[in-house]
This record gives C-alpha cells, structure tokens and sequence, in this order.
C-alpha cells in the first residue's frame, strides 16, 4: 500500500510540473537571508471554496508563518501537513512559508506585514501565546483568517477577536479525564521545563492537595531516592515530564518495587517510542491521554509519505484541522472535530499499552 502511495505522491509532482512550476525553497547556501518559501501545485479546484478564497489563477493560497529559533522542526512539519491536505484534496492551491525566525515585535510585525503585502488572507501561525499581543496590534492582519495551531482559546486574551482560531489541544481537559481513575492520594513529577511548569501548574490548580511534588532536573537520570519515597507509595501519580524522562522513571518505579496506583500522563507521552523504551511491566499501571482523532486513511498514508505524522505528534494533526477549516470550513467532514466559536473542540480518551501498542480504555 506505502509503495502504491509513493506511486500516487509521485504522479501528483510529475502532473504538477507539466501544467506549471513547482517553485521550491532555494537553499540555505545559495541564498542566507531567503526567509519565505512557495510551492505551487495545480489541479481542480472543489465547488465549495468561496471566490474571495482564490487568486485570479484560481488558486487556493495560504501562508505558513513560523519563528524557526522558537518552534524548531514543526515549522517544516507544519508546510508538510499543509501540502499532504492540499494534495489529497486534488486542489488548485499556492502555499508559501515565511520565517520570522523569533517572536520580537519587530520580527513579527516585519514578516506578517510581508505576508500582507503578497495578499495571502488565510495564514497559519505558529506562534506562542507571547506572540499574541503582538499579532493582535498589527492593523494590517484585520483581513486575515489566523489560525494557531499552538494556543489554546483559554490562553488568550483575546476571545472576541473574530479573524484568530485557536487549535491546541486542552492538557486541562486531559488531566481532569485522568483524574477520574484517581481515588485520591495525588503526586506529580515535573520537569524542569517551560512545558513542564506550565503541566505542573495546571495539575495544582485541579488537584486540592500534591502529597509529592517532585521537580526533575533534565540533568538528572537516577531517580532512586524520588522514587522510593515513601509518601510516594499507594498514590496517583502524574507524570508531566518528556517520554525519555518518564521511561527512565517507569522503570525505576518497577525496579525499586514502588506500589502506585495509577500512573498518568497527557499527550506529550502518547508516542510508540514509550513502548519501545520501556518493559511492558514498567508500564502496566501507566494510562495515558489522547485527543487526536483517527483521519481518513488514504490522507493518514499520504502525510505519512511526506515524513509527516498525524497519529501521534498533535502539533501536526491540529494543523490538519486548521487547514481543513481554512480551505473548507470542513464542509467535506473528512476532520472529525469541529471549530466552535473560534476555538477546536477535542474529545479527550484515556489508553493503556500492551506489550506492542495502545488499547482504548472501554469505559471512556
């Protein structure tokens, strides 16, 4: 099946360049102050995009913006998403990146001002929530459709700005799933980390009492002493900490014979490579919490060939409901959660792992 799609993926490039260019990025050491990049793809163009949806090529045109210094790969990632929908849409459509390479005032006034001037009106923006003060002074992204695939609507102070669209996953709507398998006795590991922090303060926020709240330092490898704590044992304990962290903890926890309860993580944990760097019986108390949806198969295989995953890394599945939103306002149904009052709606479901994957907890 990989090499039928290979075949299609394929065709679709050589098609491409007998009816117009594909303009790729020139490279870093051809050009060192490029900072945008475009991909043209022809096709047809699906009956329900609006006319003030398209250029007078009857293109469909996006722009990617990303701080290359704040959100590292995803930036590519992202631009692979993007282009793996495109393409699977059969669609007429104009995709070009732009790099503000940080989240200065200046940097993001400079680039969203480009993006203005080359009269793209529906953008992706991988900013962070520091960004969007910023973004939300600049006058000239009054006419654009911002979608952030980084920011939830809850971390926003602006809620009632029509043109922004909120897509991160709710870790708040994760932890409180997770919850529910605690009887009480709650604990957390957290790591020394931005993300870490901010996991560690929403899991305070939610549980009245931590009987343990032990921070993990990312220079630190040997948990012996945190894990045979003895307040530690016959608690709840969250793990709101990278997967090599928590599959060293895991199995230091087997090792040193502690008797949790539950062990719980969010999404960041959600990944095969859990499985394969821990033992099955490091892991037979560990659930975990997944907001992403199964897709469309042949769109799943298709995003795969472009080294892109949508099953596991979030970032790039809440791109793929951005730019499903963006083209079709999701008309087409192919993305099964909706955007409500500017903002995705996730499901959260709680998983446990076998020896080789992950099951469903039924009672979900």
């Amino acid at each position: 099946m990989k090499q039928f799609y290979l075949f299609v993926a394929i065709l679709f490039l050589f098609t491409a360049c007998n009816n117009k260019e594909i303009n790729l990025p020139k490279s870093e050491s051809a050009n060192e102050n490029t900072q945008s990049s475009s991909y043209t793809y022809i096709k047809t163009t699906p009956d329900y995009l609006k006319n003030n949806d398209l250029d007078e090529d009857g293109n469909f045109r996006i722009a990617v913006v990303f701080p290359s210094k704040v959100v590292g790969k995803y930036g590519n990632s992202t631009i692979n998403s993007v282009i793996g929908y495109l393409l699977f849409q059969n669609s007429k459509f104009e995709i070009e990146s732009f790099d503000s390479e940080d989240e200065s005032i200046e940097n993001i006034y400079n680039t969203l001002n480009e993006v203005k001037n080359k009269g793209y009106k529906k953008v992706i923006a991988l900013f962070t929530k520091n960004s969007l003060a910023t973004v939300n002074n600049i006058s000239s992204v009054g006419n654009m459709e911002i979608y952030f695939p980084l920011i939830s609507k809850s971390e926003s102070y602006y809620k009632n700005t029509s043109n922004f669209i909120y897509g991160a996953i709710s870790y708040e709507n994760q932890m409180k799933k997770l919850l529910e398998l605690s009887n009480g006795g709650n604990t957390q590991f957290y790591e020394d980390s931005s993300i870490g922090y901010r996991l560690k303060n929403i899991y305070e926020g939610l549980v009245p009492q931590v009987l343990v709240n032990q921070k993990i330092l990312q220079s630190n490898n040997n948990f012996k002493e945190m894990v045979t704590n003895e307040n530690l044992k016959h608690t709840n304990l969250m793990l709101n900490t990278t997967i090599v962290k928590a599959s060293i903890i895991l199995s230091q926890l087997y090792a040193y014979e502690t008797q949790n309860g539950a062990i719980m993580t969010t999404q960041q944990n959600f990944d095969p490579l859990i499985l394969s760097l821990t033992q099955y019986e490091d892991r037979l108390n560990l659930f975990f919490a997944n907001s992403i949806e199964n897709t469309d198969d042949r769109l799943t295989e298709l995003l795969t060939l472009l080294d892109t995953d949508v099953k596991y890394n979030w970032v790039n599945y809440s791109t793929l409901i951005g730019i499903d939103y963006l083209f079709s306002k999701n008309r087409d149904a192919l993305i099964k959660n909706n955007i409500v009052n500017n903002e995705v709606l996730y499901n959260t479901y709680l998983y446990y792992s076998t020896e080789a994957s992950f099951k469903k907890l039924e009672h979900n």
